[in-house]
This record gives C-alpha cells, sequence and structure tokens, in this order.
C-alpha cells in the first residue's frame, strides 16, 4: 500500500510539472526529439561567445564543451570571445569573416535579439543558420547582503515614492534583465522612464558593479550570480518563474503580489552559407549532445531549464520572439503620465504657445547644428595642413623621422606591455595587413591572430583596429 501510495505521489508530481511547462511558457516547452541513429563526430569545433567571461553564454560554451568532449561528439572544442554591443560586435564578425565554415557555432539568444531590436541593427539572427535552442533560465532578482534593500516589498515602496533613488543593474540593453524591469515597473504602475537602469556586459559585471556598492538590485540568472550566493556576498529576493525552483531558497515575484515572469533562453547558430548537409551534421552534433547525461547534470548545476527545439519550429519561435519582444522593450507611454485637458480656449492657447517653443527650438538646434557642421570644415582644413606640412618634414627626413616614429611607437607598446608576438602583429595591422595574410607570414592561424588582436585591444584599453591606429596617429598630428 506504501509502495502503491508513493508511485501514486511520483506520478501526480509529474502530471503537474508537465501541465506547468505546458501551460505556463509554451514557447519553451522542449520538443520530443529522438536521438540520431547515428553516433556523429567532429575532430574540432569553436564555440564564438559574443560577450565577456562570466555571462550566462560564456556558461554555456563551457557547459557545451565539457559535454561535447565527454561524449565523444568532439575530438577538441575551443571558445573564442567577441564581447561587446550585446552580442552584436561578435555576431557581425560571425557573419562577415565565418562565412560557409561548418566547424564553428556561435552562441547567443533573446539577449542578441533584443539588442539587435534596440539598436536596430544591420546585421540580425535572420543572417545566420539556427541550429538549435538549448536551455531556458528563469530570472533572478538580487541584492547585496549590506545593501539597504532586503526584499521586494523594499523595491515596491521605494519605486512608488521615488523610482530613480532605485539603481538596478544588469546585462545589455534590450536583454531580458531590462525587460523584467520593465514589466516589474509597469505592474506597480511607474514609468519606464523614470527607471534608472545599468547595463553591464554579463552576469559576472552584474555581480562587480553590486558588489562595489554601484548598485542597489541586480537582475540576471541564478548560475551568474551563484558564486556570490555561495560565499554569501549577495542575497537573493525572489525568482521571476511561475513557480519555486528546486534548489533556490526564494520566493517569486508572483507570491509576493508583482505578477510577472520572465526567462532568458539561450541558442546555437551556425555560419550563413553552408550547406544542407553540413547544417545537418552540426544539427546531429548538438542534438546527440542535448540530450546525453553529461549535459542533463550541467543542466540541474546551473538550475538551467531543458528548452531544445531544432528544425523549423525553432526558427518559427525566433518569429514570434521577434515580434513580442519588441513591445516589452519599447513600451507605450503611460497616458496617465501626459494627460492633458482638452477643449476650452486655453487649451487652444496652450497648443499654440507649445508650438511657437517647438518652432524656437528647432530654429536653435539647426543654427547649432549649422555651426557645428562650420567648426568641422574649419578643423578638417587645419588638419589637412598638419598633415601635409608632417609630410613634408618626413621627406626631408626620411631615415630619421622613419626612426623617430618607430621609437615613439615601440614606447606605446611598452608601455602597453605587448609580448614579442603582440608586438609583431600590431605592427602588421598597422601596416594595413588583414589578419589571414598576418597568419600567413607568422605561419600561424587565423583564429591564433585574431586572439593576439584581442589581447592587443584589451591591453590597449581599445575597441579596435582603427581604435589602434588613431592612438598612434594622434602622437604625431
Amino acid at each position: 500500500m506504501r509502495a502503491f501510495s508513493a508511485a501514486a505521489s511520483i506520478w501526480h508530481r509529474t502530471v503537474v510539472a508537465a501541465l506547468s511547462v505546458a501551460m505556463i511558457a509554451p514557447p519553451l516547452a522542449a520538443q520530443p526529439v529522438g536521438m540520431p541513429a547515428s553516433h556523429p563526430h567532429m575532430d574540432r569545433l569553436t564555440l564564438i561567445v559574443p560577450a565577456a567571461v562570466g555571462g550566462g553564454w560564456d556558461l554555456t560554451a563551457k557547459a557545451m564543451k565539457a559535454s561535447l568532449e565527454r561524449e565523444g561528439l568532439v575530438g577538441q572544442v575551443s571558445i573564442v570571445r567577441y564581447p561587446g554591443a550585446g552580442g552584436l560586435i561578435g555576431l557581425s564578425q560571425f557573419v562577415a569573416h565565418d562565412r560557409g565554415k561548418d566547424d564553428i557555432l556561435l552562441i547567443g539568444g533573446l539577449v542578441m535579439l533584443g539588442a539587435s531590436l534596440r539598436d536596430e541593427a544591420a546585421v540580425t539572427m535572420r543572417d545566420v543558420t539556427p541550429i538549435a535552442r538549448l536551455t531556458g533560465e528563469w530570472e533572478v532578482l538580487a541584492a547585496p547582503v549590506t545593501s539597504s534593500v532586503h526584499s521586494i516589498a523594499d523595491i515596491r515602496a521605494t519605486m512608488l515614492r521615488d523610482p530613480a533613488k532605485l539603481r538596478w543593474v544588469g546585462g545589455a540593453l534590450g536583454g531580458p534583465d531590462q525587460g523584467l524591469v520593465y514589466s516589474f515597473a509597469e505592474q506597480l504602475g511607474v514609468s519606464p522612464d523614470n527607471i534608472e537602469y545599468y547595463a553591464r556586459a554579463g552576469g559576472r559585471r552584474v555581480t562587480e558593479t553590486l558588489l562595489e556598492g554601484r548598485g542597489d538590485v541586480g537582475v540576471s540568472g541564478y548560475a551568474e550570480f551563484g558564486p556570490s550566493l555561495t560565499s554569501h556576498a549577495l542575497k537573493v529576493l525572489a525568482v521571476a518563474a511561475p513557480h519555486r525552483l528546486a534548489g533556490i531558497n526564494a520566493p517569486t515575484l508572483r507570491e509576493l503580489g508583482i505578477d510577472t515572469t520572465m526567462m532568458n533562453w539561450r541558442a546555437v547558430f551556425a555560419a550563413p552559407g553552408i550547406s544542407a548537409t553540413q547544417q545537418d551534421r552540426l544539427a546531429g552534433i548538438v542534438a546527440a549532445m542535448a540530450h546525453s547525461p553529461s549535459w542533463h547534470t550541467q543542466l540541474g548545476t546551473q538550475h538551467w531549464t531543458d528548452a531544445y527545439l531544432d528544425g523549423m519550429p525553432l526558427s518559427q519561435f525566433i518569429g514570434r520572439e521577434q515580434t513580442r519582444w519588441a513591445d516589452v522593450i519599447n513600451p507605450p507611454r503611460r497616458g496617465g503620465d501626459f494627460a492633458v485637458e482638452q477643449g476650452g480656449w486655453w487649451s487652444a492657447r496652450a497648443n499654440m504657445i507649445t508650438g511657437l517653443v517647438a518652432l524656437v527650438v528647432l530654429l536653435g538646434v539647426a543654427a547649432w547644428m549649422t555651426l557645428g557642421l562650420r567648426r568641422r570644415r574649419r578643423m578638417t582644413r587645419e588638419l589637412e595642413k598638419r598633415c601635409d606640412a608632417l609630410s613634408a618634414q618626413l621627406d626631408l627626413a626620411p631615415t630619421s623621422a622613419g626612426a623617430a616614429v618607430k621609437t615613439v611607437i615601440d614606447g606605446d607598446f611598452q608601455e602597453w606591455r605587448l609580448s614579442e608576438a603582440e608586438n609583431d602583429i600590431a605592427w602588421f595591422m598597422l601596416r594595413g595587413l588583414p589578419l589571414r595574410e598576418i597568419a600567413d607570414v607568422r605561419g600561424t592561424s587565423e583564429r591564433t591572430v585574431r586572439q593576439q588582436a584581442q589581447a592587443i585591444y584589451r591591453k590597449a584599453g581599445l575597441d579596435g583596429r582603427s581604435d589602434l591606429a588613431g592612438r598612434v596617429l594622434e602622437r604625431f598630428i
């Protein structure tokens, strides 16, 4: 009888869990996909992480590497990072330089989709090849243990009294972290225009900002907050899930009177221009990994939800997300914030005054832009004269001038503490050589040169090759 009762209890919990997933989050319900008939294998695979170390995409890449190698699906997995702009820098690099390659995957998801919508990016997820959605992660609200914010009730009280005094810290603008903050504000009737939201490149940076005392409430995934939660430097205030999560001792926002949920999803994409056969091969590798025991162990350890989806359903899902998320990150203004009494002579007069003020402002802006354009043209002419003078000086004493230039640039490289290899690559880049040609000259791979170039930019505090050239050029002009 006790065995029957236990079995019935297990069956009851299983049915409730299945119905909860089906009813609460239908877009993220995992699709039943059978294991591939054959055992796929690749010698090498590169995972592109378009974000900084310690963020959700980085953790996903590390989990994939561990499972792919452990299961014998890939001989060697490499991870390359191109952080910045909510993943758009890495996405642009991927589309521009990796077209047609069948041994490389880009990790992306809702953050990247939101960033492309917010920035109206020229390159979007439509430019790459969807392979599989892998995980979903319910958002978590956390705060430093030393913070004056101890509960969701404290957040509610501050937002209703003066929302600008609460400093929210989360991931890239347009992503699920900011989306949750906006949804929270909407529940309280607070305009998003009054929200102080500070975007950071990944969960690790969010944590650092909170621990440095430069933020009051952080929004991210549990895995990204994990180390600081374990050390008790941060505390979880609530989870934005429809139900409590196993292993996380925190209430849901719904329990606390805030009727909103938010799940961040992550997926992998292949390069544009690959063949159907190449796409099927990559999809088979990822599918085998997603159904492996080691991957499901990773899901449990990171508190991720299995959200596997591939093929045409995945493409349709991304299309729906494009439409849904545009409304989330661009909420309509609340009518109550800008209410204007209609009718009457005062209303007409107020409209006329407003129109005149707007006209004066527009005229002032136009005049300011005209003056600025003239100033830039004058500066350009002066710069051209200075360049001509510098060129003439170099022509008169080419040997000594060239030596002087090299000495100054070498001094910069030493100040940046470049290695010998990085020093050579920096010189090649200043001479305008593409990374592929630099790799040929040095007898190494383009991937290695790209990683060394990123190290140069990081040490010098630069954003790219154009900044490198500009930094050197400004020393002589």
